[in-house]
């Protein structure tokens, strides 16, 4: 219950920052992405350097997460197929609906009744998704039984 409760609050402020900084205003997202205005770009940059020098900084003093307690650290790894695949994706999804995930829960939030299709869509996404990635992984494991059937 704590955790829900911590996840609710960062969630709602998180949500109240992007209303706040107008990223939950499609007009606004859609004079950044036909760079008729770079407040939006500075914005996320900002957001970006903060988040990137901080969790540097916290990972180099060996916190912990306020959640779990389990000490802060990640591994990079290098950037895949599947990962430019998903970024044209999200692109194309974000010119089409003019939002994103992070400002489409702060659209539906503020009672933006479109804000509701998109977010359909969205989940639709993820279910579609995670059924291609079932199938993928069925495909791979029954091309393997086969071979290793015939001694390959």
């Amino acid at each position: 219950m704590r955790t829900a409760l911590i996840g609710l609050a960062f969630g709602t402020a998180f949500g109240a920052l992007l209303a706040w900084g107008g990223m939950s205003d499609p007009a606004v997202i859609e004079d950044m992405l036909l760079f008729r205005s770079v407040d939006l770009f500075l914005l996320m940059g900002s957001a970006m350097a903060v988040a990137g020098v901080g969790a540097r900084i916290l990972r180099r003093a060996r916190a912990r997460s306020l959640v779990g307690g389990t000490e802060i650290e990640w591994t990079s790894t290098r950037p895949t197929t599947a990962h430019v695949g998903g970024s044209a994706l999200f692109g194309i999804g974000w010119a089409v609906s003019l939002t994103c995930p992070g400002p489409l829960a702060a659209q539906i939030g503020s009672g933006n009744a479109a804000a509701v299709a998109t977010g359909l869509g969205v989940l639709g996404g993820i279910f579609l998704a995670g059924w291609w990635r079932a199938r993928a992984t069925a495909a791979r494991t029954s091309t393997a039984m086969g071979a290793a059937a015939i001694g390959l």
